[in-house]
């Protein structure tokens, strides 16, 4: 198991790297479900190993001009500090009525996510949309950006299935950019929520005593490397059809695990 788990991880970080995804919505569930760690510890490793592939996708894309640095930077200013909202939210949650609160929320992100997704697809085989300015959608931008930031401390996920949406759906940037522009979000705001977390929940040392300080290392290199690779080639080769139904699959995958929880 610990042997897939692994695998599934790199993989991961191979796919969803063109996708403006940290791997956050699946990250969270293989460590939870088939590593057996509880819910904080699972936010924890996440949010790791979501900082090494938002790192190298952003470079990757960034290095091809598909991102935008001024959006970026607007989404920044109201997503780090929500960040650490988000982890004070997460354990007063867990606190309050166990892991399933942060389980109901992740499943309704989610869904709300991959309904938004496939209204926006349909759109745009319909007819070519035309990019909207950072200034004209300043402010709806900026409030989906700060979810982003408090959904990044409380599920251990980048922001990036949120920020991914709202770079399409308000700013209607095509899938690249839309990528691209959340991956350097995500390479910000994601560190916050890392270090909230160690702070807070005081974890980290446990946590590498168990795994070893070796793979400690190794494993979130090798990350990076799946994701940087991933995002280069991917930008150049695979088509936005693909990349969106991709994205898809992999929440609704989540989203399924989830409600296998719920019901169990």
């Amino acid at each position: 198991m610990t042997i897939l788990a692994i695998i599934s991880l790199f993989s991961i970080a191979t796919i969803f790297s063109p996708l403006g995804l940290g791997g956050g919505i699946l990250f969270v569930p293989i460590l939870h479900y088939m590593l057996g760690w509880d819910i904080l510890e699972a936010v924890l490793g996440s949010l790791t190993l979501i900082f090494m592939v938002a790192s190298g996708s952003s470079l990757a894309h960034s290095k091809s001009g598909h991102a935008d640095t001024k959006v970026a930077n607007s989404a920044r200013i109201v997503a780090i500090p929500m960040a650490i909202v988000g982890t004070l939210m997460a354990s007063w949650l867990i606190g309050l009525v166990g892991d399933i609160g942060i389980k109901i929320i992740a499943a309704i992100v989610i869904a709300v996510v991959f309904v938004k997704t496939i209204s926006i697809y349909r759109n745009q085989t319909k007819i070519e949309l035309k990019e909207f300015s950072l200034e004209d959608k300043k402010i709806p931008y900026q409030i989906g950006a700060a979810t982003a930031g408090t959904l990044s401390g409380i599920l251990g996920i980048g922001g990036g299935a949120v920020l991914v949406t709202i770079n399409r759906a308000i700013l209607q940037m095509d899938s690249k950019k839309a990528a691209g522009t959340s991956f350097l979000v995500s390479s910000t705001i994601v560190p916050v929520a890392l270090v909230s977390h160690i702070i807070y929940d005081g974890m980290a040392g446990g946590l590498i005593d168990r795994i070893g300080y070796l793979p400690t290392i190794i494993i979130p290199t090798l990350i990076f490397a799946c994701s940087y690779t991933g995002a280069k080639y991917s930008i150049k080769y695979v088509s936005k059809d693909l990349v969106t139904i991709v994205f898809l699959i992999a929440i609704s995958l989540s989203l399924i695990r989830y409600v296998i929880d719920f019901i169990s």
